[in-house]
């Protein structure tokens, strides 16, 4: 990593191992019917100068585009046009409030509140789960329609034909849940209280979640999380495709550990970072600046559209 430093983390005294309980209750969740939105062309190519506030960022395999998931709706920017002219959206002219968001794969799940247009099959006050196998055009309810708002939604590593695992963090309980089955049905994990969680890409079942005690590790699908005392104390974290890490800690330095090793650090971000993706050795950041990106883990950024 181009100007990494290994350099020490003071952590608070009250910093200590500690397991998190399981709520350990299954709930059984009934299945929602499916909603689809049709696309309005005139919204879906518009270009915008900035954007309002930034949830969460992913990075479609299929376009290369990075999914930018906004207050407003999703947008799709091209990371190799640094203009307004490389963004499009609000992707399918739906304007949801993608509050969690995640892509495995070609699939994309959300979770978060309607808009003030958003089609009403969608549900409110809250959306649920809700699914996109075309890279945010249409969507289809997997469950929890108007009774759940997830404010992280991240997938676990699969193998073959296996459903996808999914956790959401709910945003009224604290409590981590967790779906096997592709987010049809879900049962409760353990409570914590975590500025966001991440599934592991390569390890099943551990589940990562940054909280201001450190950083928690949970080694059985978020039934139980300890904390590691090795890391750095994160705000938000994020894994490329070979599981190393990538986190940015409370005063916006950048983090990075391969999968195994000590955390070395790198450059910083501007301001309060909002969102964080790797794709390759590409940082992708949301911060004061705008949507930006790094090559060289924040000794350079460029910046590809502004925050507004």
């Amino acid at each position: 990593m181009k100007g990494a430093r290994v350099k020490p983390h003071t952590r608070a005294t009250s910093l200590h191992p500690r397991l998190i309980a399981i709520t350990g209750i299954a709930t059984a969740l009934l299945l929602l019917s499916g909603c689809a939105a049709a696309v309005d062309p005139s919204k879906d190519n518009a270009p915008v100068a900035a954007f309002a506030h930034i949830h969460a960022l992913a990075v479609d395999p299929t376009s290369g585009e990075l999914l930018v998931a906004t207050h407003e709706g999703i947008y799709a920017l091209d990371p190799n046009a640094v203009t307004a002219t490389g963004i499009r959206g609000p992707l399918g002219g739906l304007d949801f409030d993608p509050m969690g968001f995640t892509v495995l794969g070609a699939t994309a799940y959300a979770s978060g509140h309607p808009g003030p247009s958003t089609p009403a099959e969608f549900g409110a006050p809250n959306l649920g789960l809700i699914r996109s196998d075309d890279g945010g055009v249409t969507w289809t309810t997997l469950a929890l329609r108007g009774e759940t708002d997830f404010h992280v939604v991240t997938a676990g590593a699969v193998r073959g034909d296996a459903p996808d695992v999914i956790y959401g963090l709910d945003s009224g309980s604290g409590v981590v849940r967790i779906s096997d089955d592709g987010g049809y049905n879900w049962v409760a994990g353990a409570a914590v209280p975590a500025r966001t969680i991440l599934a592991d890409p390569i390890i099943a079942k551990r589940i990562y979640a940054t909280t201001a005690d450190g950083l928690a590790v949970s080694a059985d699908g978020a039934l139980t999380f300890t904390i590691d005392t090795s890391a750095p104390v994160l705000y938000l974290i994020a894994a490329d495709q070979a599981g190393g890490l990538v986190g940015i800690d409370t005063v916006g330095d950048i983090w990075s550990r391969a999968t195994s090793g000590p955390w070395a650090a790198g450059g910083a971000v501007n301001g309060t970072v909002q969102a964080i993706i790797v794709d390759g050795n590409r940082l992708y950041v949301a911060d004061d600046r705008g949507v930006v990106y790094t090559d060289d883990r924040g000794e350079t950024w460029v910046v590809l559209a502004p925050t507004g």
